[in-house]
């Protein structure tokens, strides 16, 4: 058999010539394999049902598929809220429902009466030494100093108008006794997930600077500075720095004006101090305001030692053992709500002490 061009010829038994076959190579017919062919031509039963499913198929995806952009504007807010969104925004509604009728009607626009922390503001600052109210102090003219720490405190407990914040309530005592405290902040607790929660925090921010009290600086994260933040003994008055500043910067951002954080009580009070915080406090001229009184309300047990009666006893002991006064250390916690009317009412009217304010006894000491 021998190949010339596009013809084979077959050689006889002798040789040359045979018979031809042309290969037709370039129209030759091709057969179409497709399984759609495979199945109209054999199988007319399975085709059906391909069909079928197909048409179920197409139905089910166009059902489903993403509103396409110029339907959008049919959609409501609602459909809008992603499944990652939805919590927050019941989150948001649990706030607004559980809060006090106060707290439901929070004005617009607040302006703010920073008179008193303007007075401390323009004090002349000690040049050589740290400037504040330390508890070996006795001049104090049997003057009581309110002071709270750890707030603000956005927990709610049962008032006399329905639930309300602890913050709330203490207000409401001090309102009713015109006391006016200071109120050492924690920056963690000016966290907040959602936006009600931040107006929640504003207004009662706006409700102590309005209703004359000061508000302090007690460090974001409540260390004990003394024995260093991160117990390295390295960097600590920049790690110090850091705890305040970031206070500072959480309240400027609630209240959306700066108010200074001037006064500051560091967490544990005396035993929280380092000459690193104090080295620190002087160069920013900042006020230290220690105490002269703990109350230890925040051992409070109601069926433990430390309860509402042993706690009134101590406050009396510790009146008896200082007459001259001084600062008095309590805590944003529910039970102190519950038990700041005995404190006023049993313990320090009764026993002839006066309740002053923080920035008169500072103009007292620094003023010129």
């Amino acid at each position: 058999m021998i190949y010339i061009f596009n013809r084979i010829i077959f050689a006889g038994k002798s040789g040359f010539p045979g018979r031809s076959v042309r290969l037709n190579l370039r129209h030759r017919k091709k057969t179409n394999y497709n399984i759609l062919s495979f199945l109209i031509k054999f199988n007319k039963p399975l085709t059906i049902s391909f069909f079928i499913f197909l048409s179920g198929f197409l139905f089910i995806y166009c059902s489903t598929a993403p509103v396409h952009e110029k339907q959008r504007s049919a959609v409501t807010t609602e459909d809008l809220i992603q499944p990652e969104q939805a919590p927050a925004a019941e989150a948001e509604k649990a706030v607004s429902e559980n809060m006090s009728p106060a707290a439901q009607t929070v004005p617009e626009v607040y302006i703010p009466d920073l008179r008193n922390i303007n007075s401390i503001l323009n004090l002349e600052y000690p040049r050589d030494r740290l400037g504040g109210i330390f508890w070996r102090e006795k001049d104090f003219n049997s003057t009581v100093y309110l002071s709270f720490d750890d707030g603000p405190n956005m927990n709610l407990m049962k008032g006399n108008e329905g639930f309300q914040t602890i913050s709330d309530s203490i207000l409401d005592t001090l309102k009713v006794h015109n006391i006016k405290a200071v109120f050492f902040i924690n920056g963690q607790n000016l966290e907040f997930a959602v936006p009600a929660e931040r107006d929640e925090l504003k207004r009662v921010l706006m409700r102590m600077i309005n209703e004359g009290h000061l508000i302090g600086n007690h460090s974001y994260n409540h260390h004990n500075l003394a024995r260093g933040i991160y117990a390295d003994g390295m960097n600590d008055r920049e790690d110090i720095a850091r705890e305040f500043n970031m206070t500072q910067a959480g309240l400027n951002d609630i209240l959306e004006f700066v108010y200074p954080l001037v006064l500051v009580r560091p967490p544990y009070a005396e035993p929280g101090r380092s000459n690193e915080l104090d080295l620190w406090l002087q160069s920013e001229q900042q006020y230290l305001i220690s105490l002269q009184f703990d109350s230890y309300d925040y051992a409070f047990k109601a069926d433990g030692n430390w309860n509402e009666v042993r706690l009134l006893e101590r406050m009396e002991e510790l009146l008896d053992e200082q007459p001259e006064g001084g600062v008095l250390l309590l805590h944003e916690l529910e039970s102190t709500a519950a038990i700041l009317p005995g404190y006023i009412d049993k313990i320090i009217t009764e026993k002839g002490f006066t309740t002053g304010k923080m920035e008169d006894l500072l103009i007292k000491k620094y003023g010129r």
